[in-house]
């Protein structure tokens, strides 16, 4: 099916390349009184006036200290009623918490272990917020700051909930999961025997990773299937080539031209990684040598990565404007904006999305589509766009991960689904043309893809396989193609 989601109108062909809390005070007058012509009363009061400050009355140094003193102490028991009424409130929230863990410990038929309790608690409300919030135990958090960094031995995959079921968004494209048989929309029901319900993203990936050479059980749902699969899936340190091309021509080297005659450029990115920016710009040098004239950018796929990957990513195709803002639930925290240095205005482009690109990949097409610098094809993206802190616990040595803000278009759509927003169409990147693909179209796509990126190198007639099983690709060359009418042949 095609259809218009939006509006199409790109700009690609109007621009051109560019490269103290209490105050007051206390007076005292000893005045003698005119009137006492004998100033009998006036030398009384004068006497005793200076008897009084002799003894040190209140206006003497002592006196104010007291008076301090009082002024203080009044002002804490005032201040008791809403201090004792708001720890009243914290202990009645909690006392059943602090109740079962005191029954728990003192009746549970076997000994528990002195944090058992607390760190499920903590887990248990990480994950009533949302699936991406979680808790750190202190002996996890050497491993999750390896898998921050980005240096960590797992099985390439990333995580999501669809429908309230944990799904894999996508595998690594070449990855072990990959070629493990794993596909994009596989519900994950356990590992290694552990039941996975009710675990967060953040658990599920403690599970999965570990030491290189180890090999990980995992019960698999595939999309369309009845019955579980298992598949056994040795850990790998994960250092994937992330932006490949049409087709490959040896190691890590491929082809970027999937027309060659047209000069039509086609980049594939399967995630973003610390690397994946090199690797693109050194990829549109070589098409910008070759002489381009269209790029599709494919991101279907991809589960995303670094932020700044994609910001990055954008940047090179606009030259000035917002690209994304991060917003919490009253106002943005931050907004990236486009530079013009290196920027490619005059190459027309049209970006290709479907249910597994996330994160990174929508933050790149949807600032291109709504900005009109791409036309979008494909399908709906899964619409993951949030934006997660660790935050330390005090006195605890563990640590929590939470969500505290949304990514934002240029156009004010947050891409993140919520409870809230998931019958509407403000979540995700909407396609300006949808061609939707049922399972088994999915699957034909993911297994292609697969033999091209590590079977033996491919041909020219073999890679164009490709196109007979992807009507999305299909449609994305012919959009090109309509766009090429304007931009002229540069002579080689």
């Amino acid at each position: 099916m095609i259809s218009g989601a939006r509006r199409i109108r790109p700009i690609w062909y109007a621009q051109s390349t560019t490269s103290s809390r209490f105050g007051g005070s206390i007076e005292r007058s000893s005045r003698v009184d005119e009137n006492d012509s004998d100033g009998s009363r006036g030398g009384c009061a004068t006497k005793r006036l200076s008897d009084f400050h002799a003894v040190g009355g209140f206006m003497g140094k002592s006196g104010l200290v007291w008076l301090s003193i009082f002024a203080v102490t009044a002002l804490m028991f005032l201040q008791l009623p809403p201090m004792m009424a708001k720890q009243d409130s914290v202990f009645r929230t909690y006392s059943a918490l602090v109740e079962v863990d005191a029954l728990a410990k003192q009746r549970y038929v076997d000994r528990i272990k002195s944090d058992v309790l607390v760190d499920g608690a903590i887990r248990g409300m990480m994950f009533e917020l949302d699936p991406y919030s979680g808790y750190i135990a202190p002996d996890e958090l050497a491993s999750f700051q390896r898998r921050s960094r980005g240096a960590f031995n797992g099985i390439g995959i990333e995580l999501g909930f669809r429908h309230g079921k944990l799904v894999v968004i996508a595998p690594i494209e070449g990855g072990p999961a990959a070629r493990a048989g794993m596909l994009a929309g596989d519900q994950l029901l356990t590992v290694n025997g552990i039941d996975l319900e009710r675990r967060s993203v953040l658990d599920v990936e403690e599970l999965l990773t570990g030491e290189e050479g180890t090999t990980v059980s995992i019960s698999v749902l595939h999309p369309g299937y009845d019955e579980p699969h298992t598949l056994s899936i040795t850990r790998e340190h994960i250092t994937l080539r992330t932006v490949r091309g049409f087709r490959r021509i040896g190691s890590n080297r491929w082809d970027y031209f999937i027309d060659r005659d047209d000069r039509i450029g086609y980049i594939r990115v399967s995630s973003f990684r610390a690397t994946t920016m090199r690797q693109f710009d050194e990829t549109l040098r070589e098409l910008l040598l070759g002489g381009v004239r269209g790029i599709i950018l494919d991101l279907r796929f991809d589960p995303g990565g670094l932020m700044n990957s994609a910001i990055a990513m954008a940047d090179r195709f606009l030259s000035d404007g917002v690209i994304l803002s991060t917003v919490n639930r009253q106002r943005a925290i931050r907004v990236y904006r486009a530079t013009e240095p290196g920027s490619i205005l005059n190459v027309p482009l049209v970006v290709l999305v479907n249910a597994s690109s996330a994160s990174s990949a929508e933050i790149v097409a949807g600032a291109l589509q709504a900005r009109d610098r791409a036309i979008v094809v494909g399908e709906r993206s899964f619409g993951k766009g949030s934006v997660q802190h660790r935050i330390d616990l005090t006195g605890h040595g563990g640590a929590i991960k939470l969500t505290v803000a949304h990514y934002k278009l240029p156009d004010g759509r947050i891409i993140h689904r919520t409870p809230g927003n998931i019958d509407t169409n403000d979540w995700g990147i909407l396609p300006d043309i949808v061609i939707s693909l049922d399972e088994n179209d999915t699957m034909g796509i993911q297994r292609a893809r697969h033999a091209l990126d590590v079977g033996p190198v491919h041909t020219q007639s073999s890679a164009t396989t490709l196109l007979t099983v992807d009507r999305q690709l299909v449609e994305s060359l012919a959009q090109i193609r309509r766009m090429l009418v304007d931009v002229p042949v540069i002579s080689q």
